[in-house]
């Protein structure tokens, strides 16, 4: 979702800065006209002895007022996509700075769980020597009963063998 939210933000900056440059071409191109018709309006020179005129300055006048405007309506362009240029880098900042966070957190409960699982190991590993010392002694208790076991049907044997070879030497 993320993803998609930060592709459409881009390709929304792209566009406007697209059109934003474009604006800024159109304005500069405009005023570039308008500079070469204050320069027109420099040489032209309508007086009786080929001299400028009230009228004549006053053209170049009226020309270097709408070259100031714009000027302004350029500079104001700019401004505009400085603030946007601004507001978009601070978007990002932002972003990011919430991403940053929300994987610190992550890394918390990564390091929260590393430690439950290392106690847990400890139990574990606790637990298995508990049952592997039951388990030696009850295969020790198993072996010495079979000992056990193995002596008595020895001695049962040797012992009916030895009553056997009596009761023969009494008969």
């Amino acid at each position: 979702m993320k993803k998609y939210l930060l592709c459409s933000f881009l390709y929304l900056g792209l566009v406007w800065g697209a059109n934003a440059q474009e604006k800024l071409n159109t304005l500069t191109q405009e005023r570039a006209v308008m500079y070469q018709e204050y320069l027109a309006s420099e040489e032209k020179a309508s007086g009786f002895f080929g001299n400028r005129t009230k009228d004549d300055m006053q053209n170049s006048i009226e020309a270097l007022k709408k070259i100031i405007e714009k000027d302004n309506e350029i500079l104001e362009e700019l401004k505009n996509t400085q603030a946007q240029a601004k507001a978009e880098l601070t978007e990002k900042y932002n972003e990011l700075i919430q991403q940053n966070n929300e994987l610190t957190e992550q890394n918390r409960e990564l390091l929260a769980l590393t430690e439950k699982h290392k106690g847990w190991s400890k139990e574990n590993h606790s637990m298995l020597e508990s049952v592997e010392s039951k388990q030696s002694l009850v295969m020790g208790l198993g072996a010495l009963f079979g000992f056990l076991f193995f002596v008595y049907f020895i001695k049962y044997f040797s012992l009916k063998s030895k009553y056997k070879r009596l009761q023969r030497e009494e008969a």
